[in-house]
């Protein structure tokens, strides 16, 4: 911030953060951009600083004694940082509605829009999805999407079986969704997975979902889709990790397992050894 006000901005090294998101709201002046009041008194500051993630940034005030007064339109812009957009603009919107601009007669003399980044915390992700079995797993969150409490698409269903019912789930959704059977025949396991990444990229995905997908991926289709793979695997990882399908419940009842369930876990290169996103338990095996 120094170097920016100094104007020595080029030379600076500036580096983003990639674990968390920030959103600004600019507070005007009420009447801004046409004709507007100053001169008001700028009230709740002292609040606003007291809020963890929250940073007021001064655009158009001065100081009158002990007294800090509007003197432009875009008088201040309230910075909110957090774990990702949607928090961010939270905090952000909180500082703001600390905030006022007074006038001599008490009046409010504020304003500010409420519809910042919108758009993106609405936004779909695209999901593209790889599996070899009935994919079962899947059903929840179609109907999710129907329902309108997750907002996703799913633009992909891949597999490398020609016969798996889970392409049927992919036709049923409509022809904007890309459903496809890839063959590995004559294919290095390397080269598969760069072919079904080129196939995902080319519908839009954004997000890779596995289930009920028989092959172990390649390094390079870890690192590539790193932070944005998820498993579904069918035991309460680390518990059966390796095992695939049916060969999981098996295991669980040939060890009599009181209870089993169900993870939900990033992807690496690691076979189930990825970061757990959710674990959900089942009792009386």
């Amino acid at each position: 911030m120094s170097d920016c006000c100094d104007g020595n901005l080029d030379p600076a090294a500036i580096r983003f953060r990639d674990d968390a998101a920030a959103a600004t709201v600019v507070c005007a002046a009420r009447g801004y951009p046409a004709s507007y009041p100053k001169g008001m008194a700028v009230q709740g500051l002292p609040a606003v600083a007291k809020r963890p993630g929250a940073t007021a940034y001064h655009a158009g005030t001065r100081a009158d004694g002990k007294v800090l007064r509007c003197s432009g339109g875009r008088v201040l812009a309230i910075t909110g940082v957090g774990e990702d957009l949607a928090q961010a603009l939270s905090t952000a919107y909180e500082a703001v509605n600390e905030l006022s601009f007074v006038d001599d007669d008490n009046n409010r003399q504020m304003h500010f829009r409420t519809d910042i980044a919108q758009k993106a915390v609405r936004r779909s992700i695209k999901i593209g999805v790889m599996g070899s079995t009935r994919g079962t797993a899947l059903k929840p969150v179609i109907d999710a999407i129907a329902q309108n409490t997750l907002q996703a698409e799913i633009v992909a269903v891949l597999s490398n079986r020609s016969d798996a019912p889970i392409l049927d789930k992919g036709k049923a959704l409509g022809p904007s969704v890309l459903t496809r059977f890839v063959s590995s025949k004559n294919l290095s396991r390397h080269q598969y997975d760069a072919e079904c990444t080129s196939i995902l990229e080319e519908a839009g995905a954004e997000l890779i979902l596995l289930v009920g997908y028989m092959r172990i991926l390649s390094p390079a289709f870890t690192r590539h889709w790193k932070g944005r793979c998820l498993n579904v695997h069918p035991s309460l990882l680390p518990k059966y990790a390796g095992g695939m399908d049916l060969e999981v419940h098996q295991a669980v009842l040939d060890a009599k397992e009181t209870h089993t369930g169900c993870t939900i876990h990033e992807v690496t290169e690691e076979v189930d050894g990825g970061p757990i996103v959710l674990q959900k338990k089942k009792v009386n095996v």
